[in-house]
């Protein structure tokens, strides 16, 4: 059966309807452009509601006044000289279709204006029309995306993520508006969003910012890696940190595996498309920015490490090498003694070439991380110490972390070889847990000689050692798999005198 299509009833009424010309004054009349007819003169003879609604102006209240009444003043001669230039020589010096000009409001302010116009002549009498559409939202669109481009040119030069979180939250207030911006990264160590960098409204209503976790608007951007907006007025079921907190408008856009981009305000604000679409390509181009940060980042790492292995083929195992040449000529010349000699040469050169092998394989990067008993690791990396009449402690409250267990053991083998080689085999070692702030992080301590007089700044160095048979590699691969967790380490004296090293995982 064939669709039904307009009836002859129909028809006839909408001919009737487009023969009326009260029809199209209607249109042009309620129009949401603004529309306003001159004459020669440039004498306004007619203008539609669409004027008030752009302008601001009634439209009797302009109906006998000059054009320029709409036009900011540094426009006035060149209006004239240019309606003049046409009227004598039928040239027009402007193209006359969707000209970009301001227009004065009736408050006094300027608006950006999309302008077309027409020529009319009716009855033997010329005018001249313009329809005039508001651009300014549009124009000022466009001038904060060529901003946010701008930025983004300084966020690929930033080295750190606490560099390009600066520039994120700068980008947020004072380009797109949100007065309230922060930078959250994940924390692996504990699978909890922690800020990098915040806004100074932010500062100001969050003095203690806070971790997010699950339950949080900001983790569940995170999780799903789908933006999410919250109102309070409107969003009751929608998760976030605190309901009773000060924020009344958020929006959490997903930065990969990095974090989230968190922007809001206090006062009740509307995410439009166009709000939306600017948050949603700084928080790309933040991603972006991160993540050649980590590419760089592991690029120079790894330059570093070739240049340390080169140094430790170069000179560290030259030494013991040249150590041995020399010995198995004396062995050869009949010093039995010379063999001793060998055999320690052949041990420094066996190490050297452990810790590198260490190095080559751990480096700064993490596997897999899961939840790892800190207790358990500690336990089962005591067990290749070595030293069978030392004692190990560990507190009962050690947190359980988000980490690569292999890399976590070999920090802890690490840590109580150093204590052993520098405490002495009947060194007692202890495991704590960190409170307060830094709660999640732990301690490992002796009660050996501690640190004397050596630098502690030194300790983690490569190659540092004050023993003469360390390779001087046993800290440098402890701060690199801290490091590579996300983490930071210091080394202090223990309350016994002997040496405590302190991981934070925060």
């Amino acid at each position: 059966m064939a669709a039904p299509g307009p009836s002859a009833d129909t028809d006839t009424g909408l001919d009737a309807l487009v023969d009326d010309a009260g029809f199209f004054r209607s249109l042009v009349e309620h129009g949401s452009d603004a529309i306003v007819t001159i004459d020669d003169d440039s004498t306004i003879r007619y203008a539609n509601q669409g004027v008030h609604r752009v302008l601001g102006y009634r439209p009797d209240d302009l109906i006998g006044d000059s054009l320029t009444t709409i036009m900011p003043p540094r426009f006035h001669d060149a209006h004239f000289d240019a309606v003049d230039h046409y009227l004598e020589t039928g040239d027009r010096r402007l193209d006359w279709n969707a000209i970009e000009m301001p227009g004065q409001h009736a408050d006094g302010h300027e608006i950006q204006l999309s302008i077309t116009f027409e020529e009319h002549v009716h009855n033997g009498v010329r005018a001249f029309s313009g329809i005039m559409r508001d651009v300014s939202r549009q124009k000022a669109y466009a001038a904060t995306l060529e901003s946010l481009q701008d930025i983004t040119h300084t966020l690929m030069q930033a080295r750190t993520p606490g560099a390009i979180g600066d520039h994120v939250v700068g980008a947020a207030v004072d380009i797109i508006g949100f007065p309230v911006a922060s930078l959250y990264r994940c924390d692996d160590a504990t699978g909890v969003l922690r800020p990098v960098a915040q806004s100074d409204a932010a500062a100001a209503l969050f003095a203690d910012p806070p971790a997010l976790s699950a339950g949080s608007l900001a983790w569940h951007a995170f999780e799903t890696n789908d933006s999410a907006v919250y109102h309070a007025d409107a969003d009751a079921t929608t998760p976030v940190h605190d309901p009773d907190g000060p924020m009344i408008a958020e929006y959490a856009a997903p930065l990969g595996e990095h974090g989230v981009l968190l922007v809001g305000d206090t006062d009740d604000v509307a995410f439009d498309d166009h709000t939306s679409r600017l948050i949603e390509l700084l928080a790309a181009n933040t991603q972006a920015a991160l993540e050649r940060a980590t590419r760089e980042a592991e690029r120079e790492r790894q330059n570093e490490q070739l240049e340390r292995f080169a140094s430790i083929v170069s000179h560290d195992l030259r030494d013991p090498l040249q150590t041995a040449r020399a010995t198995v000529a004396l062995a050869k010349a009949g010093d039995d003694d010379a063999l001793t000699d060998l055999t320690a040469a052949l041990d420094r050169m066996d190490a050297l070439i452990a810790d590198v092998l260490t190095l080559a394989k751990h480096g700064q990067t993490v596997g897999e991380t899961e939840p790892v008993p800190v207790a358990s690791v500690a336990a089962d990396a005591w067990s290749t110490a070595g030293a069978p009449t030392a004692s190990l402690s560990t507190a009962p409250d050690l947190p359980t972390l988000n980490a690569d267990p292999e890399r976590l053991r070999t920090l802890f083998e690490n840590l109580f070889g150093n204590a052993v080689a520098h405490g002495g085999d009947d060194v007692t070692v202890t495991v704590g847990a960190l409170t307060g702030a830094d709660s999640g992080g732990f301690f490992v301590a002796d009660d050996g000689d501690g640190f004397g007089d050596t630098d502690t700044a030194q300790l983690f160095d490569y190659g540092y050692t004050t023993d003469t048979d360390g390779t001087g590699f046993g800290l440098s691969i402890v701060r690199d798999i801290a490091t590579a967790h996300g983490w930071t380490i210091d080394a202090t004296t223990s309350d016994s005198g002997g040496a405590r090293f302190t991981i934070h995982t925060q």
